[in-house]
């Protein structure tokens, strides 16, 4: 491509040098001008370089056809009658076409050219941006982009500077003093470069020897899939990880995600966690999530939630044994390690990053009865007497309403479309020496019920400092979060709330109670309406401030060492307010129990301390590297929870209001300590094969006798593509092995020892002085760690240049000495206690395909497909008595089919009662026993595994189409084979109440007279009675394909912009990106039942100003 600047027809004036003489031959057939003119050039060795003109016609298609023919001929043939000037320069020979006014001899200006390469391949870089500046942008400042050789020329002002910028390496400023069209210029690869070195947290690894599985994805490329969301990103990278759908919690802003990475390794959810526990990130009770490290420091999840995700510069996420046993007792679930921007150098900078997204609420799973249709629906199911007068009276009330058009759709009246904002602002700069970054950014996230949201501010601050062999590091984050529950209550509350009632009385205000009707069993009916404006208060808040200090000096050019410190420090509380005329309080009689405030407070603080040393020693084509670390920490934390009732009236809106305390003071407190020994060794062989050993001696003092615990992991590594016998033949295949022991500690901080508690029992008797205790945990010295036994096996090839690349991985992780419960004896007090004794056990695969479908080096034109897949199976192995009891009383449930922890089937298996359908005949279910017996009769002995919740293979389908500056992206997430059960099927329509059933299945594919061949058995209008037990006509299969993510950027660079360069903005990005667009399902299941979902539009913008 030419740069577009205008030109006038005239005479060409060509300069007089000699070699212009030359003779050409050659011939061209329909191709532009531009091109041609290139080939002409390329024919007598000399570069074409056009200064601040275009040729008329450079893109009109031209042939060519010579022999022979002498060179200035041939250009003024082609060129023909244009206001131009052609110099014939020597020495690198070059044809320069300009202006006719610009002067040759010039002596403020001459022409530059060359060649930029990578210091890493020592590879030609393509599309690499050359600009020209003098400390700072001039009008008339230009640039150029390297060709598919990596060359460019240009013509700049003498004692300018050039800049080099190309992503994945330092940019790079040069001043020019002279003439010099043999530049050779090498760009540094970035410290971060996720294409040389893996970022494990505590250290740097080469990519090409490290033996353990990972995958490293750009900060960029997360936030094109979602820019509010980079961990639900992540599943479009890495199949084994996975962001956990939750039915009931929908788009909640508030809600904390669940993630999962290769299986769960322990028994338990973040759902048994209380508020408490997620502010304050209780690892103990997140037993399946992934370890999160931020730029070399372990945080809690909740810091990542609320992390500005234009800081981020790169996630790793480390899978397998030799890449996440430097971690210990902590590695079990994976690890994902984050890596935040660096100031660059240079002058100040500013960046601006702003996004507006609009979510609406999604509610097509949702097919509800009208007013008519549900009226109808109750006459059939019997709900009204026609030999009863107040019956027929409030049937003939409703159908008055019906008839004068009350037909109330509930399920729009708590939503709203939400406009969601994130702003982000960063100023950077320095010098080699010193460099400084400070930035400030706000998310205000609306959530599509009204009232809610999830806020977030924060501000970072970092400085480095680099004088020859030390380099100092200082970094502060502070950062506040507010979240905010819709005072609307839940969303189930509308979803059954009958269309026939007036939503508003005659003043248009909301009455507390719709209907006092209990004939079809119903207890007096709410207006969940009432509650959106009587002063509920529901809300949650945070602050944590972080601050961390990094020292390195460079002993030798091979040898450094490291010291790390951080201290976080953080607060929340939670409080909820409900006055006296909430509907809760309905059917309370007793006013001193009217109103309610729960209000909880917490605190946290840790410091760590990371102290290391590595030695690398190359010896020929031998590489030895060494690496130790020693690490302390601590974390703290502490929470009171309160809760008092009697709030007559909706002003009192403040804790210390309260008639009474409802329930003691509670709450909880804990210390852990943990300090290890990291010590990794590897060696590589001309970098064909490598071995790695990795050792972490870990000491705890979550544990008594078993305080002290060694995890370690070895890993082989075989580069198969550097043997020479398979030079040119292939482009990658590499070949890794490897097989550690990890931990898990989902025990709590004082899980060993026995402690005691302050009790008030004694309080009536306060005059005998005395002070009573209550043991709350039984000495348990013998607990260990749960250790996890992990073998992974994998294979990366590539093919045509590296155009195809796939990666396949396989995993074997048996978790030992898992914690289950145990029975005791009534006499200790405690019904049961944590031991060492369950075995669970995930053994899959993941693959993954990455394909350049088509490329074009010259007119920077891409298109890439992408597709990974998952599959896990996970079976326990051994369980405890306990868990055996619980199991029992599991397969006697009659709800919906609850966790059976069963030896030899997963955690995910469903057991429940195989169902033949409706009889037709009766409109009864038909069941079978396990026998294989046909009955009316359902019997919890009859429960059988039907299968697997869990899917037999889940991933993602993506493609991106990349042309210059823009970009298009379209992703699709699937998954196969698992089942579900349908719990909306049994909930909303055979188990639920008809006066609260509103499905239109209810209505339309109900047995009603002998001979109906339905899906619902028969109307009975006493539920309880009539009650539906779990079985297999509710199981369905659980595949769905969704369309995840859409986008589209635009990326404007001041080279070729002019308005860009007036306002000093040096990049401008436009995004447009769409999330959830649709999905398909072969289930027909309501979604979202306490919090809708919701799609969601994205326009994002980002400035760059130099």
């Amino acid at each position: 491509m030419f740069p577009p600047l205008s030109a006038n027809a005239q005479k060409v004036r060509p300069s007089d040098d000699g070699w212009k003489e030359e003779k050409v031959t050659l011939r061209v057939s329909n191709e532009t001008l531009g091109s041609v003119l290139k080939k002409v050039a390329k024919s007598v060795n000399a570069d074409l370089i056009f200064q601040g003109v275009t040729l008329v016609g450079i893109n009109d298609l031209t042939t060519l056809n010579v022999k022979d023919k002498p060179l200035d001929k041939v250009l003024g043939e082609l060129i023909g009658n244009q206001n131009v000037r052609i110099d014939y320069q020597g020495g690198h020979r070059a044809i320069v076409i300009s202006s006719y006014e610009r002067q040759e001899d010039d002596a403020q200006s001459f022409i530059i050219g060359g060649v930029i390469i990578g210091g890493d391949d020592h590879q030609p870089l393509v599309g690499a941006t050359v600009s020209v500046t003098n400390g700072t942008k001039q009008k008339g400042a230009s640039g150029c982009i390297t060709d598919e050789d990596g060359k460019f020329s240009l013509r700049i002002n003498r004692k300018s500077s050039i800049r080099i910028s190309y992503i994945g390496y330092e940019t790079k400023s040069i001043q020019i003093l002279r003439p010099n069209r043999d530049m050779k210029i090498v760009l540094t690869a970035n410290a971060n470069n996720m294409d040389e070195v893996v970022v494990t947290g505590i250290s740097r690894r080469n990519k090409k020897s490290f033996t353990g599985n990972y995958v490293t994805v750009k900060g960029d490329e997360l936030r094109r899939i979602d820019p509010n969301n980079i961990l639900k990103s992540l599943q479009f990278f890495d199949p084994s990880f996975k962001v956990k759908e939750n039915n009931s919690n929908g788009s909640d802003p508030t809600a904390q995600p669940e993630f999962q990475m290769r299986g769960d390794q322990s028994l338990g959810s973040v759902s048994n966690m209380n508020s408490m526990d997620l502010l304050l990130d209780n690892v103990s009770s997140r037993p399946n999530t992934p370890l999160f490290v931020l730029d070399g420091f372990v945080v809690p999840m909740t810091r990542i939630l609320s992390l500005d995700p234009e800081r981020i510069d790169d996630v790793t996420i480390l899978k397998d044994a030799a890449a996440t046993s430097i971690y210990g007792s902590k590695a079990s679930n994976g690890v994902v390690v984050i890596t935040t921007k660096v100031a660059p150098d240079g002058a100040l900078s500013v960046a601006y990053n702003g996004t507006l997204t609009i979510q609406s609420p999604d509610l097509t799973d949702y097919n509800m009865m009208n007013a008519a249709e549900k009226l109808q629906t109750e006459w059939m199911a019997g709900v009204y007497d026609p030999n009863s007068v107040s019956s027929m009276n409030r049937y003939n009330e409703l159908r008055r309403n019906v008839l004068a058009g009350v037909d109330s759709y509930w399920l729009s009246q708590p939503l709203r479309t939400a406009v969601q904002t994130r702003h982000s602002l960063t100023a950077a700069g320095g010098t080699d020496v010193f460099r400084y970054s400070l930035g400030v950014n706000a998310a205000f996230q609306p959530g599509v019920m009204k009232g809610s949201s999830n806020n977030t501010k924060g501000v970072d601050f970092s400085m480095t400092y680099r004088k020859k062999r030390v380099t100092v590091g200082a970094n502060i984050n502070l950062s506040e979060a507010s979240g905010n529950n819709s005072p609307y209550g839940s969303y189930s509350s509308y979803s059954q709330a009958n269309p026939y009632y007036r939503m508003t009385n005659a003043q248009g205000g909301y009455d507390q109670i719709l209907d006092n009707f209990t004939a079809a069993g119903s207890t007096t009916v709410t207006n969940p309406l009432y509650n959106s404006n009587i002063g509920v208060k529901d809300f949650s808040r945070s602050l944590s401030i972080a601050s961390s200090l990094n020292f390195e000096y460079m002993i030798l050019d091979n040898l450094r060492f490291t010291e790390s410190l951080q201290y976080t420090r953080g607060t929340a509380r939670t409080e909820r307010f409900l006055p006296a005329d909430h509907t809760d309080f309905a059917n309370e009689t007793d006013k001193t129990l009217k109103g309610s405030y729960t209000k909880n407070t917490g605190e946290s603080t840790s410091w760590s301390s990371n102290m290391g040393i590595n030695y690398n020693l190359p010896i020929d084509k031998h590489l030895i590297s060494m690496f130790a670390n020693w690490t302390v920490n601590e974390d703290r934390n502490n929470y009171v929870n309160l809760s008092a009732t009697g709030y007559p009236d909706r002003h009192m809106d403040d804790f210390i209001f309260g008639n009474k305390m409802s329930t003691n003071p509670s709450g909880s407190e804990a210390i852990s300590r943990t300090m290890s020994f990291i010590g990794q060794i590897s060696y590589s062989y001309d970098n064909r094969y490598s071995v790695d050993f990795n050792l972490s001696e870990e000491n705890s003092s979550r544990y008594t006798n078993n305080n002290f615990t060694p995890f370690w992991s070895t890993g082989v590594r075989w580069n198969a593509y550097r043997e020479k016998w398979l030079e040119g033949r292939i482009s990658n295949l590499v070949f890794r092995a490897t097989y550690g022991v990890t931990g898990e500690q989902s025990s709590s901080p004082y899980e060993t020892i026995e402690f005691y508690t302050f009790t008030n029992t004694m309080k009536p008797y306060n005059s005998f002085g005395t002070l009573g205790a209550m043991l709350q945990g039984l000495n348990n010295p013998d607990l260990k760690w749960a250790k996890t036994d992990q073998l992974s096996l994998g294979v990366d090839i590539g093919f045509w240049k590296n155009r195809i690349n796939a990666s396949f991985n396989y995993y074997n992780n048996i978790t030992r000495q898992m914690m289950t419960q145990y029975d005791l004896a009534p006499s200790t007090g405690f019904n049961s206690q944590n031991i060492n004794a369950g075995e669970l056990q995930n053994r899959g695969f993941d693959v993954s395909l990455n394909v350049i479908a088509y490329q074009n080096l010259r007119k920077q034109l891409y298109w890439t497909i992408n597709a990974n897949a998952n599959h896990n199976k996970n079976k326990i192995r051994k369980v405890s008595d306990y868990l055996r009891k619980i199991n029992e009383r599991q397969l006697a449930s009659k709800s919906a089919p609850l966790p059976i922890l069963q030896e030899g089937y997963s955690t995910t298996t469903l057991f429940t009662v195989r169902s033949l359908g409706i009889d037709p005949v009766t409109g009864k279910e038909v069941f079978l026993t396990r026998d294989g017996q046909k009955t009316f009769e359902w019997n919890s002995n009859d429960k059988v595994p039907v299968g697997d919740t869990n899917p037999k293979v889940s991933g993602t389908i993506s493609s991106s189409l990349n042309y210059k500056d823009l970009t298009f992206n379209v992703g699709f997430t699937y998954k196969w084979g698992g089942i579900v059960y349908n719990s909306t099927l049994v909930d909303k329509i055979e188990n639920r109440n008809i006066a609260y059933n509103l499905d239109k299945r209810a209505m339309t594919s109900r047995w009603q007279k002998p001979g109906d061949v339905t899906y619902f058995k028969k109307f009975s209008l006493d539920a309880s009675a009539s009650q539906t037990e779990q079985s297999t006509r509710f199981i369905m299969d659980d595949d769905e394909l969704k369309m995840s993510t859409m986008s589209v950027g635009y990326r404007m660079r001041y080279e070729k912009f002019n308005f860009l360069r007036k306002m000093n903005i040096d990049v401008l990005s436009l995004n447009f990106t769409t999330n959830d667009l649709f999905r398909l399902s072969r289930i027909k299941m309501e979604r979202g039942l306490d919090y809708p979902f919701a799609r969601s539009y994205t326009l994002s913008l980002s400035l760059i100003f130099k």
